[in-house]
């Protein structure tokens, strides 16, 4: 392992975490007087000159309604539709990606990011990040699985729940928007917004090289983006139990807390893969 994300307010006001890169990096917390606080999504507008709507919404079906007619929108007229929760911290990755890169328009830290995964092979990556970040490296994958008369799940699993766009109280989010990516590549919406690069998360033109070589396979698109989670709607969803075990070793080395922090057991990890539209990631 290499670093686990701590966020910290120290005395200065400051928020502190571990970059992938072993720098610390500090992000200076907004503080405004009354009648001085530009909301989350006034920032975004400054950033992004996208078309997006603010959503607001009661359930999980209100969101995949919406989300599905849009995405099939998007297929005829060439964008790609994502939610995105407008929290400080992704605000601030934002920030502090321009600044790396010594620029105030974040759409050239976008065509760095696009340009970038085209020379990454996603195959390769995942097994070098897994040995990066784990010490589970093994060389048959019924290794990973332990449990040997487990009963999987194998009903077929159809509802996009977009869980990353409700708090835990199942009550919906605030500042949660539905942007209109101008890409007709639906993984390409990863290297728009550069979440990621900490706490064993890979770089954004890394999470678009993998995201490619999935929506090749298996037509998974990103389709809700935090600071620290990313979630899919997959149009082809694995139909066997054996795909679905190399499917979950690939989910493992992008994201280890899929496992450790989520499922348990790789068996159960399978189960929430296995003929299902949706997956998940969190980085702890």
């Amino acid at each position: 392992m290499l670093f686990i994300l701590k966020i910290i307010f120290n005395k200065n006001k400051k928020i502190f975490f571990k970059s992938r890169k072993n720098v610390t990096i500090s992000i200076k917390k907004k503080y405004f007087k009354k009648g001085e606080i530009m909301s989350n999504i006034e920032e975004l507008k400054k950033l992004y000159n996208f078309e997006f709507e603010e959503i607001k919404a009661k359930d999980y079906k209100e969101i995949e309604k919406k989300y599905l007619a849009l995405y099939k929108e998007g297929k005829e007229k060439g964008f790609t539709p994502v939610f995105l929760v407008l929290d400080d911290t992704l605000l601030e990755k934002f920030e502090i990606d321009m600044e790396d890169e010594d620029t105030d328009n974040i759409m050239d830290v976008v065509k760095l990011n696009l340009a970038k995964y085209k020379n990454i092979n996603a195959v390769k990556f995942l097994e070098k990040f897994q040995g990066q970040n784990t010490d589970d490296l093994k060389e048959n994958i019924d290794e990973y699985f332990s449990e040997i008369d487990y009963k999987f799940d194998d009903s077929e699993k159809y509802n996009l729940e977009l869980s990353t766009l409700f708090d835990y109280d199942g009550n919906f989010k605030d500042d949660v928007i539905l942007v209109k990516v101008p890409t007709k590549n639906p993984y390409e919406v990863l290297g728009y917004f550069g979440m990621g690069g900490y706490n064993e998360c890979p770089f954004p033109a890394e999470q678009v090289a993998v995201a490619k070589y999935w929506y090749e396979k298996y037509g998974a698109v990103p389709a809700a983006i935090t600071y620290d989670e990313i979630e899919f709607y997959v149009e082809r969803p694995v139909q066997t139990l054996e795909e679905t075990k190399k499917l979950a070793i690939e989910h493992y080395a992008f994201c280890y807390d899929i496992v450790d922090q989520c499922y348990g057991t790789f068996e159960k990890l399978v189960d929430g893969l296995y003929k299902n539209i949706q997956w998940y990631f969190w980085w702890d």
